[in-house]
């Protein structure tokens, strides 16, 4: 007959259910002592403070070869089981902490879809970290900014300039030319380039956005260089409704170089003679952001922006200077 089990104190600690795995996978104590790389009589000590916490004897010692007990079996199969999902739960926590698992909220206006970088960017994030969940929404530059500083979405593609909260960074990923968006009929677009200071008497349509903020901005700096004080006329949601609203004749519009790809009938662009005016695009996040993801994603975004760079230089080399 068993000799009655002390009750044990103390909590059962992972340390001894793999010592318990050890033992029932070799069936010995002397090769599971050797696997673990610990000393066989403190092994042995260790599987009886489990037995005394269980309050079981999870091994048959009477005979000669190790045997489990009822109990021991029956402990091992469920033990079996959580030791997989235990294992399985640290490699989600060390992805996680790669940024390699998680979700990411992207926010970006209309206009960043033109370009193609906002598909390539967010191309090879999903290339590097397909088991990211991302959450893509195209929204108003403040919304999106807000919605940065409070934690709701992580990233942002905007147009600036436009007033940024205090913990928002951005990083500028490129900056395009802009042209002139006509209606056909429109006296200038016949011309190859239009001298801005010609439609000194135009609307300008701009998208709907505070004084001084991004393409109300532009509109304003460009038309000061040529010269005159820009008058505003209807604005648009975004630049597919501005591109209608001047292919119907309500008014022109500058616009990024990459809104070419809208074709609409009546619609024309052009180059604006000796415009210096760029329209930039940038990226924005919070500040000390700690999240591996956001990590990963600003990294690729910087990639990219050198990527960028690099491509303007090789276009645009600078003049040798003697």
């Amino acid at each position: 007959m068993d000799a009655p089990r002390r009750r044990g104190s103390g909590n059962i600690e992972l340390r001894h259910l793999r010592y318990f795995m050890a033992i029932a996978e070799e069936m010995s104590f002397a090769r599971a002592a050797d696997r673990l790389g610990v000393a066989q009589p403190g092994l042995s000590q260790q599987i009886r403070i489990l037995e005394d916490l269980l309050e079981v004897r999870l091994f048959d010692r009477s005979r000669r070869k190790l045997r489990f007990t009822l109990a021991g079996e029956l402990f091992y199969e469920e033990t079996r089981k959580l030791m997989v999902q235990f294992d399985a739960a640290t490699q989600v926590a060390k992805r996680a902490a790669r940024g390699e698992v998680g979700k990411l909220a992207v926010g970006y206006v209309g206009s960043a879809a033109y370009t193609g970088m906002l598909t390539r960017v967010i191309g090879e994030f999903r290339e590097n970290h397909p088991t990211v969940e991302l959450n893509i929404s195209e929204l108003e530059m403040l919304r999106q900014l807000d919605a940065i500083a409070e934690g709701r979405m992580d990233i942002g593609f905007i147009r600036p300039p436009v007033p940024l909260p205090r913990n928002i960074d951005t990083i500028p990923i490129l900056f395009e030319d802009l042209v002139l968006a006509l209606n056909a009929k429109h006296p200038a677009a016949t011309q190859q380039e239009v001298d801005l200071a010609d439609l000194a008497s135009e609307d300008f349509i701009i998208p709907q956005h505070s004084s001084q903020m991004s393409f109300h901005h532009h509109t304003t700096v460009a038309c000061n260089r040529a010269g005159f004080q820009p008058r505003f006329g209807p604005r648009g949601r975004d630049f597919m409704t501005i591109a209608s609203m001047v292919s119907i004749g309500l008014g022109a519009a500058l616009v990024p170089q990459s809104i070419r790809c809208i074709q609409l009938p009546s619609l024309v662009y052009k180059p604006i003679k000796g415009q210096a005016t760029k329209a930039e695009l940038a990226v924005a996040f919070r500040r000390g952001d700690h999240s591996p993801i956001v990590r990963s994603f600003i990294a690729i975004t910087r990639h990219h922006t050198q990527q960028q760079n690099a491509a303007e230089a090789d276009q645009f080399p600078s003049s040798d200077k003697s």
